[in-house]
């Protein structure tokens, strides 16, 4: 049975794009590692984030992950760079135009033992998520809290994770991200950022069963029809809730 990182001051920001989630981890204390493929984001970044850099609070990893490390090939977006991704299909949607550059590629356990194990790890990688998910499986320490970007795949996805061992699942509507904010460090969620994680997340944690009866009423159903109005999208949470059913430990609520 895995441990979990409820210990760690570390967050993964995978698929850190223009750099606004990396913004606010770093605002609430966490030593973050950005990862980014698109080097021109990897650039700005680095220039947004001098002094975090410079004090080791944050560490740019201009890679994209994948199933094996070495290199793959990685389509730029050049119309929407959240859309950029290894799979050209999820890239090129709607008939977009992309640049194909050739970029290191690096595994999740490699991130792992390099960098530690996260406390909270962010999953926003277009098209490759899975990717990440199938490699906590067997991993003696996972971090504490996930979160991925909902897709089609979004019931193998919680299917995953439960097997895993993550039994607290919750749903954020990232459409309502905006309105969100955290005066305990005086931020503002822009629109488009991922928005809270954790305890902070609005609601109660669900079991998995709870939480697939939600969703598949709510984001699309059991045949992958789509429920919801395109305006709305979803994040999956989850955590690995504490034996103790007074809730989470002194420390789990230090952090989040």
């Amino acid at each position: 049975m895995s441990a979990f990182a409820f210990d760690s001051n570390l967050v993964f920001d995978l698929g850190m794009n223009n750099g606004d989630d990396t913004d606010y981890y770093l605002k609430r204390g966490f030593r973050v590692v950005g990862l980014e493929a698109n080097p021109g984001l990897c650039e700005k970044a680095a220039l947004r984030f001098s002094d975090a850099i410079a004090q080791g609070q944050l560490a740019i990893v201009h890679a994209a992950i994948w199933e094996s490390s070495g290199e793959t090939v990685f389509h730029v977006n050049l119309e929407n760079d959240h859309w950029s991704s290894i799979d050209i299909g999820w890239a090129g949607r709607n008939d977009s135009n992309c640049e194909a550059i050739t970029v290191r590629c690096v595994t999740l356990p490699e991130l792992f033992a390099e960098h530690g194990v996260p406390f909270y790890l962010k999953i926003d990688v277009e098209g490759v998520d899975h990717v990440v998910l199938d490699q906590l499986r067997g991993l003696e320490r996972l971090p504490q809290f996930v979160s991925v970007e909902d897709c089609r795949f979004g019931f193998q996805y919680m299917e995953t994770l439960s097997a895993c061992g993550y039994d607290g699942f919750k749903l954020l509507d990232q459409s309502t991200v905006g309105d969100m904010r955290d005066p305990s460090v005086d931020h503002s969620f822009q629109p488009g950022s991922s928005g809270p994680f954790g305890n902070d997340v609005p609601g109660a944690w669900a079991s998995y069963d709870a939480a697939v009866d939600v969703y598949s009423h709510t984001v699309r159903d059991l045949s992958g029809q789509r429920l919801a109005p395109r305006t709305q999208w979803w994040d999956i949470h989850c955590t690995h809730l504490p034996t103790s059913a007074s809730g989470p430990s002194k420390r789990e609520k230090h952090h989040v």
